[in-house]
């Protein structure tokens, strides 16, 4: 029986990331993404869930994680697949987000708090996101150092990250 349950196939993670901006600002959101929980600012998003294509969770996400409406994505800001130990082929698709409504208002409890950063605050605090994984994609694409719809691929083991190929 064992050996039955250790062949079946664990979910596959897909995760939508969205970039908002107000003029030459950008919307994070302050939560628990350090290696041992610490509090840090990062893009606004969260997983797809069953059912759900990735405009409608963006949706979901954005509003649960800032209070904003936002409208359909204008563009896909890059894609990553990241296959580590727990989430096997994982997918994370950010996109840039043009129409949007509303006050920052956070409802979602993992978030301490949104608000909007003009660009260079923002690539700072980024910058202070201790994954590879989290921050090099993020940063690349906000800094402009990488073209948009950029794709990253990660393996990641224990603590090792490693960026397998970018195109």
């Amino acid at each position: 029986m064992a050996a039955e349950d250790s062949k079946a196939p664990r979910p596959r993670v897909q995760l939508v990331i969205g970039i908002v901006r107000r003029g030459d600002e950008v919307l994070l959101v302050r939560e628990g993404l350090g290696a041992d929980g610490e509090m840090l600012w990062s893009l606004p998003g969260g997983g797809v869930e069953d059912g759900e294509l990735m405009h409608e969770a963006l949706r979901r996400e954005l509003w649960e994680e800032t209070g904003l409406l936002v409208g359909d994505p204008v563009r896909t800001a890059f894609l990553m697949h990241i296959d580590s130990e727990q989430y096997p082929s994982a997918l994370a698709v950010a996109f840039e987000i043009e129409e949007w409504s509303g006050d920052v208002a956070p409802e979602d409890g993992d978030i301490e708090q949104a608000a909007f950063f003009p660009l260079p605050d923002a690539l700072r605090l980024l910058g202070e996101l201790d994954s590879a994984t989290q921050r090099e994609p993020i940063v690349g694409h906000l800094s402009g150092a990488v073209a948009p719809g950029t794709t990253w691929l990660y393996r990641n083991r224990g603590t090792e990250e490693t960026l397998v190929a970018r195109w």
